[in-house]
């Protein structure tokens, strides 16, 4: 390293000298208004780049993920708790928001809306999805349109894709950030 051959050449006693690091390493936002920003505008590429590491020639039905938004963080009181949490300033955050994917049969296509719900928490490796859960509805989206029940969806493709984003945003990987 640089610091020592100047140590070495100016005959200095270099035990304490610290190296300097000319440019930190970006961090993810602490804010979750801040950090569900970023993370929308990428959730997209991101799941998208999912789908095409994992599908294969075969698939007869395979989707990509248009765009991600309608972020809402006003989170839904949760009252009727078993038990109260032990460290209520850890407690998880609750984010909504909804992807709009195209899914291809064939030669048929149609846009489907999904709706997530996500849980996060904020831990000393930065922010981390605890749960998520999903709803399916075909887009647009009618008033008297059935939209499939909520399931625990944190395995699927969008989940994946979150939780790869959140630990790209927190050793500083995210543009942006």
């Amino acid at each position: 390293m640089n610091y020592l051959l100047d140590c070495d050449r100016l005959q200095q006693r270099c035990d304490n000298i610290v190296p300097i690091v000319s440019l930190a390493a970006q961090t993810c936002p602490k804010t979750l208004e801040s950090l569900t920003s970023l993370m929308i505008r990428d959730l997209p590429s991101y799941a998208n780049r999912l789908i095409q590491r994992r599908r294969k020639r075969t698939d007869e039905i395979y989707s990509s993920v248009i765009t991600a938004g309608n972020l809402d963080l006003k989170p839904i009181e949760i009252t009727s708790r078993e038990y109260p949490p032990l460290f209520p300033q850890s407690a998880a955050r609750q984010v909504f928001l909804t992807t709009l994917e195209q899914q291809y049969t064939g030669l048929r296509s149609a846009e489907i809306q999904q709706f997530h719900w996500l849980f996060l928490v904020e831990t000393r490796l930065g922010w981390r999805l605890v749960s998520m859960y999903s709803r399916t509805g075909i887009s647009p989206l009618a008033k008297d349109a059935p939209i499939a029940p909520p399931t625990e969806s944190s395995r699927t493709i969008v989940g994946e894709a979150i939780r790869i984003w959140l630990n790209d945003c927190h050793v500083g990987r995210v543009g942006g950030a």
